[in-house]
């Protein structure tokens, strides 16, 4: 398997995608974290303001949940991103049993 090359403006999105799945493979099953987790650590690394992340943090997460790899709940149930007040969580979409 060949490493994947990303076009530079890519680069944030990948950084945050992988932060955010390290993040969630770490927990417990069926654990969320708050998108500014990711944004915090990654804040850290970059030398930047965690809360000028925020809105990537956002983006990438509504597509990883457009791709299935994970959901964005509220109050424990899959919300839509963009169409959510409040804050928000995210957590490692489950894959059904393979075969079915």
């Amino acid at each position: 398997m060949t490493p994947r090359q990303f076009p530079v403006e890519d680069s944030l999105a990948v950084l945050i995608r992988e932060c955010v799945i390290e993040l969630l493979e770490h927990r417990n099953e069926d654990a969320t974290i708050c998108p500014s987790e990711a944004a915090r650590i990654l804040g850290g690394e970059l030398k930047v303001e965690w809360r000028d992340l925020m809105r990537s943090v956002r983006d990438v997460a509504a597509k990883m949940a457009d791709q299935g790899s994970i959901d964005i709940v509220q109050s424990g149930r899959p919300v839509n991103i963009h169409d959510a007040r409040g804050p928000v969580r995210l957590r490692l979409r489950r894959r059904q049993a393979r075969g079915h």
